[in-house]
């Protein structure tokens, strides 16, 4: 992570704040780690490696009727929204900085994995091994924003079970290594 990267983040969160999102969201993966470094121990640092900022949509039901305009609020931030022509799924991306995903859980045995999120006006990515980190949620307060992470024990524990379904080496060995450190620091 560079500082372009970091006050990019924090942009991200202005924006999430000022569109009231940040209550509908949990900040999971390696900018988790990120922000653990705030409150775990003063030695602890973020094994971050990675550009891809990734956010767990809690409900696709919520706000109850309510739209909120994350694409033209991230877009006005420099942001280039792009959709997959296969899945559908939505990315905001800033060029050589940050990639913005939006991850919602997956229930059920015949559910499709990529959905609409009706507020958001956009599809998310839908994955199963998500839903453990939403039955643990850490709210945290942060340069004076409340922010949601999974609790830092199953964050570990996350990271050990997804390991295994990589299929990059080096993100197994990222997750490894996370787990590694995270174990000593929890």
């Amino acid at each position: 992570m560079n500082s372009k990267q970091e006050k990019e983040f924090w942009n991200i969160i202005e924006v999430f704040n000022a569109e009231d999102l940040l209550k509908h969201v949990m900040i999971i993966g390696s900018w988790a780690e990120y922000l653990y470094q705030y409150f775990i121990k003063p030695e602890f640092k973020a094994n971050l490696r990675t550009t891809d900022v990734d956010f767990l949509y809690y409900n696709l039901q919520r706000p109850v009727g309510k739209k909120i305009e994350i694409v033209r609020a991230l877009e006005n931030k420099g942001f280039v929204s792009t959709q997959n022509r296969y899945s559908g799924v939505t990315k905001f991306i800033k060029e050589g900085v940050l990639d913005i995903e939006f991850l919602i859980r997956v229930l059920g045995e015949g559910n499709p994995q990529h959905q609409k999120i009706p507020s958001l006006g956009i599809v998310g990515i839908g994955l199963r091994d998500v839903n453990m980190l939403e039955q643990y949620p850490l709210e945290i307060e942060i340069n004076g924003y409340s922010l949601i992470v999974p609790a830092p024990e199953i964050f570990v524990l996350h990271k050990t079970l997804i390991s295994s379904k990589r299929q990059k080496p080096e993100k197994r060995e990222k997750d490894l290594d996370t787990v590694r450190k995270g174990i000593t620091t929890c």
